[in-house]
């Protein structure tokens, strides 16, 4: 029985990882073939919201390694850096920033440096996965750990073209993801009109970065994919425009080329753009409930009604820091 289990398992993620492009649309899992080299550096999800326990706080969570613990290892690369990027002056280019590395695991944990720079000062703190971390003079807290993955779809359904039926079936129910939780004062972040994107470097070498959900997903050809994660937002126009709106135009989305260029020209540069002083979701940042696919399936194709038919697990995240649930057995 658990022979049968652990092959289902296997094959599903099989299928989320390496399946043609266009038939899979699932947010940033496995999205292009050097993350799968190393899945530690495999970026899923980016999120950011007010956080509802204090609307003067931003909460910034990253999700990393599919199937986190079973699949993907459960600790970080001790060789690469993982870092939150934010532009508040609305150029795509970094203004402020959180990079983190990792030493190697130990018996005792694997310890990490948050290197950080706000709108006001600089810091370096360290602490140990699992172990929440009060930054200095007040400016946040951040915790590094293994969490229920937030990020739901029917995969199976939209693979058959998008087949979705009521109630859907939430193919990433159950799977645990690595995760970045940084709760800080807005204010902190210098404006209250920001972009946030998350990268993973190995080396002087780019691995993976996400910004809006399932860009480098549903988007970008399977050719270009290694590229775009090798990208830099401020160039994402004039680099990948053109090979957005050709997918725009032709199937599964069909978009007429006026629609398919004022499209490219919202979804990129690739950025998670918030309002920080609303409490707003996606495509205001992003909160964990919120039901992305659902919304961009419905702005891609143009039908307000598609719908995978599939929300949030059925237990609801936290309304406190660290707002994910807790990691499955």
């Amino acid at each position: 029985m658990k022979k049968n289990k652990l092959l289902l398992i296997l094959v599903a993620l099989a299928c989320v990882l390496v399946i043609p492009f266009r038939t899979v649309f699932a947010a940033d899992h496995g999205d292009s073939p050097q993350v799968r080299f190393d899945p530690r550096l495999d970026i899923l999800d980016l999120y950011a919201f007010q956080s509802p326990a204090n609307p003067a706080n931003t909460v910034i969570i990253v999700t990393f390694s599919p199937l986190a613990g079973f699949i993907s290892p459960a600790t970080f690369n001790a060789d690469a850096r993982y870092e939150i990027l934010v532009d508040n002056t609305g150029d795509a280019i970094q203004d402020i920033g959180f990079i983190v590395t990792f030493d190697r695991p130990t018996t005792s944990g694997q310890r990490f440096t948050l290197n950080g720079t706000n709108a006001l000062h600089h810091f370096v703190v360290r602490g140990v996965v699992g172990q929440a971390l009060s930054l200095p003079g007040g400016s946040g807290q951040f915790l590094v750990k293994r969490f229920d993955d937030p990020f739901f779809f029917d995969v199976e359904a939209f693979k058959r073209g998008l087949a979705f039926t009521d109630p859907g079936d939430n193919f990433f129910k159950d799977w645990n993801a690595n995760a970045f939780v940084l709760e800080m004062p807005s204010a902190l972040l210098g404006q209250s009109n920001v972009g946030i994107w998350a990268v993973t470097r190995l080396g002087d070498r780019q691995i993976d970065r996400n910004g809006r959900p399932a860009i480098n997903t549903a988007l970008i050809p399977a050719a270009q994919k290694d590229a775009f994660n090798a990208g830099v937002p401020a160039n994402d126009r004039q680099d990948f425009r053109d090979t957005v709106i050709n997918t725009l135009t032709n199937p599964p989305f069909n978009r007429t080329a006026p629609d398919a260029a004022a499209l490219a020209d919202f979804l990129l540069p690739d950025i998670l753009t918030i309002n920080t002083a609303s409490a707003a979701g996606f495509p205001n940042g992003r909160r964990l409930a919120d039901d992305v696919i659902d919304i961009e399936l419905q702005l891609l194709s143009g039908n307000p009604n598609l719908s995978d038919h599939v929300d949030n697990d059925v237990e609801p995240f936290l309304n406190a820091f660290p707002y994910l649930k807790p990691a499955n057995p």
